[in-house]
């Protein structure tokens, strides 16, 4: 079964990666070392309520911490505050710190940064001489490096560092060719991009690449900048994409290699079976089976898959049962066994238990148990008991994380608990999604009901401290095993029937075998009755599942169980062509914000009224998903732009004071395509139409897909575009039209890309792209030190200081770094904070505002001017004008284009300009294209504008001509 092979390849990686770590530094108890850490409340560093911690720095150190031994006594106060504690040498590590050279000569830096991933040393998997804790097995060996690459440079500078002496092999092929040589055996090792370790049979070693952001260490301890290497090297060869992981966490990598290290198979080849201690009578995770005393559930799929998914090891593993997850952490102290699953601690609880936990294997969303005649629903804000089976801890993690209200109180056994419940002993108990099926005769029994909490619970594995190997190949593991696969897996196991044992039976139904005995004739009329009242409970049953089958506020299937039977549709009936449809409610968010949740909630109840409609109509089914993404798994059709035309119009007509603005994503039936995979492409589909308010479908067809292949494309070459100066930075005039005659004012930089490849692409083609992966700011940093550079080279040649406008995106307001770069480039060019102007778009100001008005607020006090760009374009109104913290307010280019036709918008244009004069705001219009637009906008008392009338976006090098004009005018 495909679940089992699954997981049979997960807990193989596991061995496989056990060995991955050096088997010395395993065997080997550390000295403990009691290290100074800086602690600073930010995204890096949290606290909750209950006083435990975590954040990108705190689970950063705590994993630094595995590989060195470190403990560490925290020294709270502002991070400026902990530098020049960590220059006094009052403290030993800080976290996110940025280099400059005179910080340098105060302090040392990690090797590593926190930060992006950068370039490995590469060896075939049968190479046992070139190890990864001993870098002198590097001299003498031939590394081979692009000629004149980024790659060499580094590779040169990381040789200087670490003081070895490869032989160094300039290339000029392709790297096909160079991963042919390394194969071949004409090289010994190569220098090149992460990403080819996921497709070529090679094995990394060492990363070679630097970042922005650092680690920095107390300049008389060499020693923890050692160890702190040591363990960062080891971090990224367990997992090159921990940082990502990491950021995407805070403000799963795939690509593991499938071969084993020397040290891993060594560790393997020592250590022998991996005992791994599981929670019994826990499907569809793990359990037990009664009769052959097997493992069963999606652990036994996980070690099945695990043991076969290496090429050139063979790991095996001992399963073992325990009673509860606390009788094997207990087992797991003691050497008994060497991991446990199913953990669901957080890593604060690790430490406190002398455990290290794995990145997350399963997620399950977790429901509330509650009495089918209790209709109080979810209660947050107030004390509520909840019973739980005792000796699992990770049901304390599981409160303290989402309900810290509530209260838990234990019970022997699951029964015990809902029994509980049943009893008013308990307000609720709580299930895991993946187990309500199997649980649904205790429900019944009891007269229970489940409601989803909308959190879920993740699951890992827990192994000893010490055991560093084991950790890093179970991690690794977790990163090979598809998401997808083990949650079909567990949906497998989650639907199989239960047995009912004699005892369970006798024990239930005592009175009746009692009667059974009296008398045939009793029995007969028994046997009647209880059918009767069978037949009743079933419907029973059956009513209480269609509740958690479905979503409470729609009434369509709830995901997983919609996934489910889209699954056994597309089994059963692999004929019949179906279309996976995804469908989302533009800006949703700002809905509800406006609104209220409550009118938020109708209009998915109305608009999941419709798809049921449809659904009825077409022998479709349809799930919400969550939020407001709908999913709908319908026989194949042409006219899905008609439909959503259809759902678009019953929305107009319910909600017409509200603009509810639907987007849709298909992708249309393609033979032997599983569900989850098109509903994947469908989402992607429907996520090209955000943004733009348009009531077009979106089919992912085979020019999407190009089209997602060359953006891929994009996201991968961003670092060598920026390494090689590809991005060209274009500078859009601004004239101020009061004047007698128009006057140069200032400009706005606008980026260009031109790609070797793909020739001069416009910002359209890929700033939307790099926003939404996150890699927004690194753009962003990029044109900021370009415009700044060159405002600084204009006034040194001409005299006059050209203000120029820069983009900050929302990313780029909450990295906590914000202020100490703008500030380093301001000082670096000998600017004034008010020469470059920073555009925060209207959006940005109807999420999360609070927090970014106050970071707006602290950049306008250092001298910061801040320009909202896109102005009604959004949800903002006039009058929310006076309460937003901007200097400048500059006009949607949709105000202006019809202002010579229209004289509503030309009115409301001027209405703006009145409103922003009175608040002492300049407003700049966008787009203007013609001398009618400019003079209605002149005498509106518009102040700036821009757009094609006077100049398209320019090099730096016509912009400058055009200031040089000016300079000679003036």
């Amino acid at each position: 079964m495909r679940c089992k092979r699954m997981l049979g390849v997960l807990l193989s990686v596991i061995t496989l990666l056990t060995m991955a770590v050096s088997f010395t530094a395993c065997a080997h108890e550390r000295a403990q070392k009691l290290v100074r850490v800086g602690w600073y409340d930010s995204a890096f560093h949290r606290r909750d309520q209950f006083g435990r911690r975590s954040g990108y720095g705190y689970e950063y150190q705590q994993r630094i911490a595995t590989y060195t031994g470190w403990k560490y006594e925290y020294v709270e106060g502002s991070w400026s505050t902990l530098l020049e504690k960590l220059i006094a040498g009052e403290i030993d590590i800080l976290s996110d710190v940025s280099y400059t050279p005179k910080r340098a000569e105060k302090i040392l830096y990690s090797a590593e940064a926190m930060g992006a991933e950068g370039y490995h040393v590469f060896i075939t998997p049968n190479n046992n001489e070139i190890r990864p804790d001993d870098f002198s097995t590097f001299n003498g060996k031939r590394v081979g490096v692009n000629k004149n690459s980024i790659q060499e440079q580094l590779f040169k500078q990381w040789v200087e560092k670490h003081n070895v002496h490869p032989i160094i092999v300039e290339l000029t092929a392709k790297t096909p060719k160079l991963l042919e040589m390394l194969k071949n055996g004409e090289i010994d090792m190569l220098v090149t991009l992460d990403t080819y370790g996921n497709s070529a049979d090679v094995v990394p070693v060492v990363k070679v690449g630097f970042a922005e952001s650092f680690f920095g260490i107390n300049k008389n301890r060499p020693d923890l900048k050692s160890d702190l290497d040591t363990a960062m090297n080891r971090i990224f060869e367990e997992n090159r994409d921990f940082n990502q992981q990491m950021t995407q966490k805070f403000n799963r990598s795939s690509a593991v290699n499938k071969f084993l290290t020397m040290e891993e198979r060594e560790w393997l080849s020592q250590h022998g079976t991996i005992r791994v201690g599981y929670r019994d009578h826990f499907l569809p995770f793990c359990k037990q089976d009664e009769n052959s005393k097997k493992l069963v559930g999606a652990l036994a799929d996980y070690i099945t898959f695990a043991e076969k998914a290496e090429k050139n090891a063979k790991p095996t593993f001992e399963p073992r049962a325990y009673a509860t997850t606390e009788a094997a952490l207990q087992a797991l102290a003691k050497g008994e066994i060497d991991c446990v699953f199913p953990i669901a601690l957080s890593a604060y609880d690790g430490e406190q238990r002398g455990i290290i936990i794995t990145d997350p294997l399963i997620s399950t969303e977790m429901f509330a148990v509650v009495r089918t005649d209790d209709h109080r629903g979810i209660v947050v804000d107030k004390e509520m008991k909840v019973a739980v089976v005792e000796g699992n801890p990770g049901y304390d993690t599981f409160l303290k994380d989402h309900f810290p209200k509530w209260k838990a109180k234990y019970y022997k056994d699951i029964q015990s608990a809902y029994q509980a419940v049943a009893n008013g002993e308990a307000d609720y108990s709580l299930v895991s999604n993946y187990r309500i099926g199997l649980e649904s005769n205790l429900f019944e029994k009891y007269k229970l009901s489940v409601l989803t909490t909308n959190k879920n619970r993740d699951l890992s594995f827990a192994v000893r401290k010490k055991d560093d190997c084991l950790y890093s190949i179970l991690n690794k593991i977790n990163h090979v095993i598809p998401e997808t696969s083990l949650n079909s897996a567990l949906n497998n196991y989650a639907f199989r029937d239960t047995k009912v044992t004699l005892s369970d039976f006798v024990r239930d139904n005592l009175g009746y075998v009692v009667a059974l005995v009296a008398s045939i004739v009793a029995i007969v009329f028994w046997m009647q009755i209880r059918n009767m009242q069978s037949e009743e409970k079933a419907e029973e049953g059956r009513q209480i599942i269609s509740e958690t089958e479905h979503d409470h506020l729609t009434g369509l299937y709830n995901w997983n169980f919609f996934l489910v039977y889209a699954s056994r549709l597309c089994r059963e009936h692999p004929e019949q062509p179906r279309d996976a449809v995804v469908m989302n409610i533009e800006r949703f968010h700002s809905i509800n914000a406006l609104h209220g949740r409550d009118f938020g909630d109708k209009v998915l109840r109305e608009l999941g009224d419709e798809i049921s409609r449809f659904a009825e109509e077409t022998g479709s089914i349809a799930s919400r998903y969550e939020a407001d993404r709908f999913d709908i798994y319908s026989p194949h059709r042409e006219d899905w732009q008609a439909q959503l035309e259809r759902f678009q119009a019953r929305m107009d007509k319910l909600f017409h004071n509200a603009n509810i603005s639907l987007r849709m994503g298909v992708k249309p039936w393609q033979k032997d395509m599983e569900p989850v995979t098109q509903f994947d492409l469908a989402r992607t589909a429907c996520n090209k139409m955000r943004g733009t308010f348009k009531t077009q479908a979106a089919i992912f067809d085979a020019k999407m897909e190009k089209r997602e292949n060359r953006d891929q494309r994009l996201l991968n070459d961003l670092n060598r575009a920026l390494e090689k100066g590809e991005l060209e930075v274009y500078y859009q005039p601004k004239y101020d039209i009061q004047a007698e005659h128009p006057r140069l004012s200032s400009a706005e930089a606008l980026v260009r890309w031109r790609h070797p490849e793909l020739g001069l692409l416009s910002p359209a083609d890929f700033v939307p792209l790099f926003e939404q992966s996150g890699q927004i700011t690194e753009l962003d940093n990029y044109v900021w030190k370009e415009a700044a550079r060159q405002i600084a080279t204009w006034r040194s040649r001409h005299g006059v200081v050209m203000p120029v406008s820069v983009n900050l995106s929302r990313v780029d307001v909450f990295d906590p770094n914000l202020m100490e770069i703008l500030d380093g480039i301001i000082a670096r060019h000998e600017l004034q904070a008010g020469d470059i102007k920073l555009e925060v778009t209207e959006s940005a100001y109807t999420e999360n505002a609070e927090q970014l008005i106050q970071v707006i607020e602290e950049l306008r006090a250092k001298g910061y001017k801040i320009e909202m760009d896109d102005f009604g374009s959004g949800y903002s109104s006039l009058n929310m004008l006076s309460s937003m913290p901007i200097d400048v307010l500059k006009m949607d280019i949709a105000f202006i284009r019809n202002i010579e036709r229209n004289e509503k918008d030309f009115r409301l244009v001027e209405l703006i300009v009145d409103i922003a004069r009175s608040l002492k705001v300049p407003v700049i219009a966008e787009g203007v294209e013609t001398a009618g637009q400019l003079n209605l906008l002149r005498n509106a008392g518009c102040n700036l504008v821009q757009g094609y009338y006077f100049s398209a976006p320019l090099p730096a090098a016509e912009f400058e001509r055009k200031i040089l004009s000016e300079v000679e005018k003036a």
